[in-house]
């Protein structure tokens, strides 16, 4: 399986978050970027399993 990494842009774009919300969940601990260099970005794989993780979690609440 291909490993995509998304600009924060992408990764906003994704989950249909802004950007502010996105820097908040990772502030909180739930999506951990990768740094290259000065750019950061995304596994969309991360951002998969953390949309799967809410999902589960709405359930219980």
């Amino acid at each position: 399986m291909e490993k995509k990494l998304l600009t924060v842009k992408e990764a906003c774009e994704y989950l249909s978050i802004s950007k502010a919300t996105l820097y908040k969940l990772i502030k909180e601990g739930k999506i951990k970027p990768v740094k290259i260099g000065k750019s950061t970005r995304f596994d969309r794989q991360d951002l998969d399993r953390l949309v799967e993780e809410l999902k589960r979690n709405s359930w219980l609440n």
